[in-house]
């Protein structure tokens, strides 16, 4: 018998259980995508949504998130607000994670309005999607991360056309990926 197989055997059992832990985490976010958790549709204050997302991500190692708000008046929509703070918080996730190298992460939010929409541009300094990678972004089970499920950006542009929105993307090898995402408004008060 093997001296060590204890410790063998300890090591192979936690590495089982770490795995089978990792499945059932997967396994439920895809569930929780195929069933999108109830809508409930309410007057959300995006300002307010967004900025909930920047706190959360400021503290941030490297990273600078500057936030840009052109509307006059207040952005209201209708929305389900926590769908809509997990897609700000997705978003903003991943432009931390595109990091390029050492340097720093600095990502730009615009928020600007127009007669009937809101626009919210996220643009970040990362390595940007390669060519060959950006027709899958926003199809569920796709990812490019080791750890990743692939159901946040498909969670994201399906919450977002719930709301009547749209959501799209331009990016640059080494140079950065900004989305842009449309709302309609509900309305706006002074």
């Amino acid at each position: 018998m093997d001296p060590n197989f204890e410790a063998k055997f300890e090591r192979f059992t936690r590495s089982s259980i770490e795995q089978i832990e990792s499945l059932s985490h997967i396994a439920s976010e895809f569930s929780n995508f195929a069933k999108m958790p109830e809508t409930r549709l309410e007057k959300v204050n995006l300002k307010e949504i967004i900025g909930q997302s920047i706190i959360l991500y400021s503290q941030t190692d490297d990273t600078a998130i500057n936030f840009e708000n052109t509307c006059n008046k207040k952005a209201i929509v209708i929305a389900d607000r926590d769908q809509l703070l997990r897609c700000f918080n997705n978003l903003i996730k991943n432009a931390i994670e595109a990091r390029s190298g050492k340097r720093p992460c600095i990502i730009h939010i615009l928020m600007y309005c127009k007669t009937s929409s809101v626009c919210i541009e996220i643009k970040d300094n990362g390595n940007g999607i390669v060519h060959d990678l950006q027709k899958k972004i926003f199809v569920p089970n796709f990812t490019t991360k080791s750890s990743g499920t692939g159901l946040g950006l498909a969670f994201v542009k399906q919450a977002i056309e719930n709301m009547g929105g749209n959501i799209r993307f331009e990016t640059v090898p080494n140079m950065g990926t900004t989305f842009y995402i449309t709302v309609p408004f509900t309305e706006s008060l002074r």
